[in-house]
């Protein structure tokens, strides 16, 4: 019987009264530790950075208060090739704007905020920056729910002129979430978003091909991995926003292909009673070279919860994924895996309406880490 794994929470930071969109983690000023970004939305607009000082205590660091208001979503990656981490993220329904925030050399002073793009709607709930067609080049994937169209667009050689070169990879679709791999075993990589996968053109603006995985599921977020080490890799979705859908509970679900991998997938519930689960992220945690899957409930937006809001970690054991609640009572949305002095954790923060009538105590502003014991 495997034994169980215990993991602690330290709060890192307690603000105001804020809805926190964002959370995303990168080493911003190369010092071999991870930070973490927050973006709020409401009351005020701001994006700042948490890192750890040399007594162990977290320091604030503001990137900037003059935006537009950002999304749930975000990603780091080194845009203009300087070297350094820049952040990109994305308007949410009141704005149409994706941005890039550019790190000056010292990271603690403002960051220069430039645009990308000005999308045809608003919100863009998730983005990812990866070199998914393995032409050496880094691309920008977002959606654009209120257009039902995911984007795309190649970094250019000068990332300060705006607006970049953006093509469309599908439209008339209105989901979440990104993740890529080589979903078909032709040793290429494909992108993930929503339910389907999606073989990318030979050259920039063709033709993408689309392949449905998955259906009736609301707002995934998205995982791939080879869970149960068969060599093909299985997709996690979770229902994030499952309230927002008018569902009662979100579920947690693990899909598995057939022989042919554009066929519909073989769905594996792995929890279908969670809050809002809108953090999942995949990592070793329990050091058994194997990768493991946590799934974190946010709870409801307006705080009345009708159970605690619970974190879990699903071990991979062969064909069974073994679940092991970590904590409950706090909430956390996009909570992102992070290594601190070579310890696998999770940091996160919750997500709550201002407009809530339900106690809110200061933890509901807090950031939070959890570290294995």
């Amino acid at each position: 019987m495997s034994k169980s794994i215990k993991f602690i929470r330290h709060t890192i930071y307690i603000g105001q009264p804020s809805e926190r969109t964002s959370c995303v983690v990168g080493d911003i000023n190369n010092d071999g530790t991870p930070e973490v970004i927050i973006a709020a939305r409401e009351p005020k607009r701001e994006i700042y950075w948490l890192g750890r000082a040399g007594s162990g205590q977290w320091e604030y660091h503001l990137i900037d208060d003059t935006f537009d208001r950002v999304e749930a979503g975000g990603a780091l990656a080194d845009v203009d090739g300087d070297g350094k981490l820049e952040l990109v993220a994305g308007g949410d329904w009141q704005g149409n704007i994706i941005y890039w925030w550019d790190s000056p050399d010292d990271p603690t002073k403002p960051w220069i905020r430039r645009e990308i793009f000005r999308m045809p709607q608003n919100q863009s709930h998730d983005q990812m920056i990866a070199d998914v067609d393995g032409d050496g080049r880094l691309e920008l994937y977002f959606w654009n729910q209120r257009s039902k169209t995911i984007f795309y667009a190649p970094v250019p050689d000068d990332p300060t002129i705006s607006p970049w070169q953006v093509y469309t990879v599908w439209t008339d679709v209105l989901e979440e979430g990104f993740c890529y791999a080589d979903v078909d075993g032709d040793g290429k990589n494909e992108l993930i978003a929503g339910l389907s996968w999606y073989r990318p053109p030979k050259k920039f603006g063709g033709n993408w091909e689309r392949y449905e995985f998955a259906r009736g599921y609301v707002s995934p977020k998205s995982v791939v991995a080879d869970f149960d080490c068969d060599g093909k890799p299985e997709i996690v979705i979770s229902e994030g926003d499952a309230s927002l859908n008018n569902r009662q509970y979100g579920r947690v679900v693990m899909f598995k292909s057939k022989n042919d991998p554009t066929d519909m997938w073989e769905p594996y519930i792995l929890h279908d009673k969670l809050l809002d689960p809108h953090s999942l992220q995949t990592a070793d945690f329990d050091g058994d070279g194997n990768p493991d899957l946590f799934v974190g409930e946010m709870g409801l937006p307006n705080g009345e919860h009708p159970h605690p809001p619970a974190q879990r970690i699903y071990l991979s054991r062969g064909n069974k994924m073994e679940e092991h609640v970590i904590d409950e009572g706090i909430g956390t949305h996009e909570a992102k895996v992070i290594v601190i002095d070579g310890k696998v954790g999770i940091v996160g923060k919750p997500y709550r309406n201002l407009r809530s009538s339900a106690p809110r105590g200061p933890e509901v502003d807090g950031v939070h880490l959890w570290l294995p014991e």
